[in-house]
């Protein structure tokens, strides 16, 4: 599959090519090595990005499927976060040990004070080493708001990518 991209806002990339599961970027200049924008590695399921973070090594974010998401339901120093509406919660269900956030307000969730994300929440605002899982309805969601948290430095994060759906299909 071949895209060319073409952008006032990124005017040097030229082509997106996707093989074998790997990203590449090929830039329009002479005697350039491609660079890799993403990996999948389909049997583990894992999601590396090429970001750059002042000196530390960029977040992984790992991919969990039903079995793994599991292991992980009845461990205390892991915290589970569902990103679906009240609504969507009131319709279907809750995940078992996952507290509400839903992904509009993910944003000034993570950046608000832990006083003021325990008021809200009722759980203390976790430690950027800490596990964090975060689900949604089919995993799509979940992975934005996986972004955006190791934009602000958290490195320990988890998809679900099966999500609420995928967590039904399963009982």
């Amino acid at each position: 599959m071949l895209k060319i991209l073409r952008s006032q806002f990124f005017p040097f990339i030229g082509q997106m090519h996707y093989l074998s599961g790997i990203v590449v970027s090929k830039q329009f200049m002479k005697k350039t090595k491609p660079i890799i924008l993403y990996k999948a590695k389909l049997n583990l399921c894992s999601l590396i990005q090429n970001r750059s973070f002042a000196g530390t090594s960029p977040p992984i974010i790992t991919d969990i499927n039903y079995d793994r998401f599991k292991e992980f339901i009845n461990q205390n120093d892991v915290l589970i976060i569902d990103v679906r509406t009240k609504e969507e919660l009131a319709a279907t269900g809750v995940l078992p040990n996952s507290y509400n956030i839903p992904l509009d307000e993910l944003n000034s969730a993570f950046e608000s004070t832990p006083e003021k994300f325990l008021e809200k929440y009722n759980i203390p605002k976790p430690d950027k080493d800490q596990k964090i899982v975060f689900s949604c309805a089919k995993g799509i969601r979940s992975l934005k708001a996986c972004r955006y948290v190791a934009d602000l430095g958290y490195k320990n994060l988890f998809n679900y990518t099966e999500g609420w759906f995928g967590w039904e299909s399963h009982k």
